[in-house]
């Protein structure tokens, strides 16, 4: 049986009586924590999850008990609109039938209206109108605008990484995504051209979207125009495998996308790229690396991101924007890099007169993310001696599997025969003994962990390492939240407001705290009003996290306010406001723990968790516990 299934197999023997621990879970399929947790992921994934989640563990939700494989993703509002959609959007000349609807969906005719009526509501953002005629109801616009509108209803439906690729394969139905994706990547090698996974997702549903329609199609659609080659072997591969061939305004579609992605690079940038162009982009690099003390004097990277920002310049003159499904994602995930895009994007937008949307504030997000990745030093390894009987070479031989198989988690600073051998200067946080080896320590290395393993080591002794490593790495991570979060968030910077205010009343309030302790220039609050003025720092969640584009601040503090009356802002309503005073010198602590808690603060269930805080010592072990549950660490 898989292990996801004996995971729910598990759960369901303890689900009446007790949540059941990730730790227990690790223990009975042998894997470490880390990979329960992505187990309850992926079984979750659908629209209508399995496993309830808490802070004491998991359990089988009380509906779900019998826990059957059956889809059960349409049978959820959210999945018959999407399914309702796709019909409408496949069967564009007939249209659909009410009743047939509701039969097909084991639901009520009323029930299949009413959702007709939320996507007509939907659907006349995008241009598009839901008429009904003869008793049918017909989608009716522009293709182009129903598959923007069949995305954003796939991306706000799906459920994680993994609820987007089921959603993806229903388009597919018999076909599978793995073996489409595997065509558009080869595809793409073939003609040397090198998609990122964020592109790559989008143009995946896109051509999900085509292979759907493409179908239906009774003709045999003749593409011509098509100046991609990729799109034309991708073509060529799906009407080879599976009989499919794709419709001419998609095929259009497909190759637009990769025209916004893939660009010339054979060509001199002066003859491409506008004077203007190449100027303000420098001056942007150049403040960017005054303040988040990067250096971006890499030649390829800029060639790449002034392309992008050329190929930018011209879609906002013509006034088309591209749309990035990963918004949200990235705006969590890497607040960091969305706000250097931000910086990035004000000044761009200043210098070329020109609108950046936040879609195409995310792909700016992408180039620098994946240069910062390419520069980011490794995360400290663990300082590690093991100990060992030396004889036939044994200790090399011990060394070298570790070595093999951690040597991206360990730096093995000593091999021992006696743990007395070690030296004082070393000083190591594991220790590794096998088992015919003393594990007796000194008293100097009684802060080290320690595991036994086998001389013949086994994946089971690996798995016992790895999960010694994660927990060395987690009580780091909290170690150091527990010293540097009671610095940030000062007694006189925890507040709890009574009555009703404003956003213009908040930023009096925090500019007022961070000044009278000398944290932030005068002219705070004029910063905090730009960089809303660029994007919105609220979330649906019901928090706010105010800040500076830049890192101004003299001291580095968190302003932290409880809205007993929430407050309406940017579209969302907020109850709880989390102000930023960043000081450059403090990035790299503060960049420990700025993305982990937006990710946090995503949450609605983790902002009203924070909104039950008593004081501010409470605020504090509460904001500590949520940022190392589920024994998170920084990678």
């Amino acid at each position: 049986m898989p292990n996801k299934e004996r995971l729910v197999a598990y759960l369901k023997k303890f689900s009446d009586a007790r949540f059941v621990s990730a730790r227990e879970l690790a223990e009975v399929l042998g894997v470490t924590d880390r990979t329960i947790r992505n187990y309850v992921k992926t079984v979750n994934a659908g629209s209508i999850p399995l496993i309830e989640t808490s802070r004491e563990g998991y359990r089988l939700l009380v509906q779900n008990k019998d826990a059957r494989t059956t889809d059960l993703a349409e049978q959820s509002i959210d999945g018959r609109r999407f399914y309702i959609l796709r019909r409408l959007f496949k069967n564009a000349d007939r249209g659909i039938d009410v009743l047939d609807m509701a039969d097909t969906l084991y639901v009520s005719d009323a029930s299949i209206r009413a959702d007709i009526a939320a996507l007509r509501n939907l659907a006349g953002k995008y241009d598009l109108i839901i008429r009904q005629h003869q008793g049918r109801f017909i989608l009716e616009g522009k293709d182009r605008n129903k598959r923007r509108l069949m995305v954003q209803l796939v991306r706000s439906t799906s459920q994680g990484e993994n609820g987007f690729e089921v959603d993806i394969q229903k388009f597919l139905d018999e076909i599978s995504l793995e073996q489409v994706t595997s065509i558009a990547v080869k595809a793409f090698e073939k003609f040397q051209l090198k998609p990122n996974s964020y592109f790559l997702q989008n143009f995946i549903l896109h051509l999900a979207i085509a292979i759907d329609r493409a179908k239906g199609a009774t003709l045999r659609s003749q593409i011509t125009n098509i100046t991609e080659d990729a799109i034309q072997e991708i073509s060529q591969r799906l009407f080879e495998q599976f009989g499919i061939e794709l419709l001419q305004e998609d095929s259009q579609e497909l190759r637009l996308l990769c025209e916004g992605e893939f660009h010339y690079t054979d060509m001199d940038l002066l003859e491409f790229v506008e004077p203007q162009v190449i100027t303000s982009l420098e001056r942007a690099l150049t403040e960017i690396k005054e303040v988040y003390l990067l250096d971006f004097n890499d030649d390829t990277f800029k060639k790449r991101l002034l392309l992008h920002v050329q190929n930018l310049y011209v879609r906002s003159k013509q006034h088309k924007f591209s749309r990035n499904l990963s918004l949200l994602e990235i705006k969590v995930k890497y607040p960091v890099l969305f706000d250097m895009a931000i910086y990035l994007s004000s000044i761009l937008a200043s210098d070329l007169e020109m609108t950046i949307s936040d879609d195409e504030m995310a792909f700016l997000a992408l180039h620098i993310g994946s240069f910062v990745a390419s520069q980011k030093k490794a995360e400290t390894k663990i300082k590690t001696v093991i100990v060992t009987p030396r004889y036939n070479s044994n200790e090399e031989r011990v060394k070298n599997q570790i070595k093999k198989e951690l040597e991206e988690e360990l730096k093995i600073v000593a091999v021992v025969q006696d743990i007395l051998d070690v030296e004082l200067s070393i000083q190591p946080e594991l220790i590794i003994f096998t088992q015919m080896a003393s594990e007796k320590k000194r008293d100097f290395l009684s802060q080290a962990k320690s595991v036994t393993v086998k001389e013949f080591i086994t994946t089971k002794d690996l798995n016992l390492i790895r999960k010694k490593v994660e927990e060395i790495k987690q009580e780091k991570y909290r170690t150091f939240l527990e010293t540097f979060l009671p610095r940030l968030i000062r007694e006189d910077f925890y507040l709890e407001l009574m009555g009703a205010v404003d956003k213009e009343e908040i930023f009096k309030i925090i500019t007022s705290g961070f000044l009278a302790q000398q944290f932030v220039p005068a002219n705070f609050g004029e910063k905090l009003a730009e960089r809303e003025r660029l994007s919105a720092t609220s979330f649906p969640s019901g928090v706010a996290v105010p800040h500076a584009v830049k890192y101004v601040s003299y001291q580095t503090g968190l302003f932290i306010i409880h809205l007993h009356e929430q407050i309406e802002w940017d579209g969302a309503w907020v109850k709880l406001v989390i102000a930023l005073s960043v000081d450059q010198d403090d990035s790299e602590h503060f960049n420990k723990i700025f993305p982990r808690m937006i990710e946090l603060l995503a949450e609605e269930i983790n902002v009203a968790y924070l909104n039950k805080s008593k004081n501010r010592a409470d605020f504090i072990t509460r904001l500590i516990h949520l940022m190392t549950s589920e024994g998170y660490y920084l990678e």
